[in-house]
């Protein structure tokens, strides 16, 4: 009588769970934080600048390798730190408050005078600002506007006489097709007869990295 091998059974395998490191958790924590923060502000819950949200991630960062220095160095988090760091003391040292005001493609088009606001601020994007369908200037109308790092454009009727302050820290500024490049732009443009007109526009503009154009195009 012939006894048959029983069949042999391989131990169950455990799955084992992949503890993520705590740098990463913290790091994709940090860029949530980020995210919130954008969202809220692009929605107009509340204004925040660049420096404002790059500092309060510094500070998510510095509050983590305080609590985990026990387990390391933490190299990851130290290299992140430092970056952001850098980065909120360039917009923080920025000559002008060109790092307000949100970050992405804004385009305000003005109908009248009145409608012109103090002063208009972004902080990382494009800004067009456009007043051509404005029918009376009045005798010097002042239109203030800055951009941390990208483009601002700003369209004005054909002919009409204008008082340019431009800045640009390094990136190139256009005015009415002359082009200008280079670090550390600053130039002043007048229209001929401009005293004497009875519509002009006074222009205050800057930008910390980008270009700066002012078309009537």
């Amino acid at each position: 009588m012939t006894i048959l091998d029983q069949p042999r059974t391989e131990p169950a395998l455990v799955p084992v769970r992949r503890r993520l490191p705590m740098p990463q958790i913290v790091g994709g924590g940090v860029l949530m934080f980020i995210g919130v923060l954008w969202l809220l502000e692009r929605t107009a819950v509340f204004d925040l600048s660049v420096t404002a949200v790059l500092a309060m991630a510094t500070m998510v960062i510095g509050i983590a390798l305080m609590f985990l220095s026990t387990e390391g160095p933490h190299g990851g988090l130290i290299v992140l730190g430092t970056v952001l760091a850098v980065i909120t003391l360039i917009t923080a040292a920025a000559p002008f408050e060109g790092f307000q005001g949100g970050v992405g493609d804004r385009s305000v088009e003005l109908t009248s005078v009145d409608e012109i606001r103090p002063d208009y601020n972004l902080a990382m994007g494009k800004l067009t600002i456009d007043l051509r369908q404005i029918d009376d200037l009045g005798a010097v109308t002042t239109l203030t506007a800055s951009v941390g790092t990208g483009e601002l454009i700003i369209r004005i009727p054909e002919g009409i006489a204008i008082d340019l302050d431009a800045r640009v820290g390094a990136g190139q500024l256009e005015i009415l097709g002359q082009v200008i490049d280079g670090l550390g732009i600053d130039e002043t443009y007048q229209s001929p007869g401009y005293s004497e007109a009875r519509e002009s526009l006074k222009l205050d503009l800057q930008a910390f990295t980008g270009r700066v154009e002012v078309t009537d195009e």
